[in-house]
């Protein structure tokens, strides 16, 4: 039996993987075309995998929480450097 904030964070699993599978896509979207920089769309691509591989790992079963190491703990860090770089693309310009 889970207490309080761990049936919280179970709870949240499903909405969390569709959350993810979102993120996926929409990094690989804005990561393929070639309005960025190299280095800003290979952060995209790669955070794009890794949220893939988490939100596949929760629908196959897998009891995955968002505060869960390696991933996806260590994708978001990958994710704020695609954002950094799309802030710096766009205030360059």
């Amino acid at each position: 039996m889970l207490s309080g904030t761990a049936a919280t964070l179970a709870g949240s699993v499903p909405a969390f993987a569709a959350g993810t599978a979102l993120w996926s896509a929409a990094l690989l979207l804005t990561s393929v075309p070639k309005g960025f920089a190299g280095w800003v769309r290979l952060a995209g691509i790669v955070g794009s995998i890794l949220f893939a591989i988490t939100a596949a790992r929760i629908f196959w079963g897998e009891q995955v929480l968002p505060t869960s190491a390696p991933l996806p703990f260590y994708a978001y860090p990958v994710l704020v450097l695609t954002f950094a770089g799309w802030i710096w693309t766009l205030l360059k310009a």
